[in-house]
């Protein structure tokens, strides 16, 4: 072979190399496999969502839904029924505009595998993606690039909604 036919032999292999890392990342993920291999819906022993308010005069509101509670297998089916696109945030975080009236914090705990407690978190604000750090949280992104999931404001507020339906505790501001 000639410099010239490794070259472009070389250089195909890396545009392929390049190509599968490119598919793999930017794979649309389910909610079960954001969340990790241990995950299992059943497992979720309770939810506690924090929901911060973006309009002066609603309140802060705080529950948590425990598995006995039907509101929570109906957040976690609407989790579960959606395909999310990933996208990468690269370098410092840029700001973005609220949609929603309320910005909405949730931490699943699983029910405990010997000593060891495992908890991931859902955050979402209407913006047009989610953070969900699943519970095999990865460390090979660091801090500088951080993964969040697409979804649309109809989802979200279909979230939202489910989540104002139930009862909770008003937060009273320090």
């Amino acid at each position: 072979m000639t410099k010239r036919n490794n070259a472009a032999l070389a250089i195909g292999i890396i545009l392929v190399i390049v190509a599968a890392l490119v598919a793999i990342f930017n794979q649309s993920r389910t909610f079960p496999q954001i969340m990790g291999q241990s995950y299992a819906s059943a497992k979720v022993e309770s939810i506690h969502i924090y929901l911060s308010p973006m309009q002066n005069g609603l309140p802060t509101r705080e529950l948590t839904l425990t598995q006995e509670d039907p509101a929570a297998q109906d957040l976690l089916n609407l989790l579960g029924g959606q395909v999310y696109d990933v996208w990468y945030d690269v370098g410092a975080g840029e700001g973005h505009q609220i949609l929603l009236d309320y910005t909405v914090y949730m931490t699943l705990s699983m029910e405990p595998e010997g000593e060891a407690q495992a908890m991931a978190t859902v955050a979402l604000d209407g913006s047009k993606y989610m953070d969900i750090d699943g519970l095999d949280r990865g460390s090979w992104n660091g801090n500088w690039v951080r993964t969040h999931y697409r979804a649309d404001l109809a989802f979200q507020q279909e979230v939202l909604d489910l989540l104002l339906a139930q009862p909770y505790e008003e937060v009273q501001e320090a």
